[in-house]
């Protein structure tokens, strides 16, 4: 599993190859902190996604980073200010 950090002015989202993506806020975090929405990578768009639900790109791609950059533009901030709940997880225990 590897995972890639995009830093955008709404949101710090990491998104894994194993299908998911995590989003915090965009400032400084400790590693422990738990993230405040959780997606899977459809949320992204078909362009990123393959058929297993994992990363059909390489994490480097500018395919995903335009991706995330779309997603972050248009739900980063309400991810952040918890207004899309928790996301793929029920809670954040």
């Amino acid at each position: 599993m590897a995972r890639r950090s995009f830093r955008t002015a709404d949101a710090l989202i990491v998104v894994s190859t194993d299908g998911y993506f995590d989003v915090f806020p965009p400032i400084n975090r400790s590693p422990n902190d738990k993230p405040n929405y959780r997606g899977v990578l459809a949320e992204l768009g078909s362009s990123v996604r393959g058929s297993d639900d994992r990363l059909s790109v390489r994490p480097e791609s500018v395919v995903l980073d335009v991706a995330v950059s779309t997603w972050s533009r248009n739900h980063g901030a309400a991810a952040v200010r918890g207004e899309m709940g928790y996301g793929r997880n029920d809670s954040k225990g």
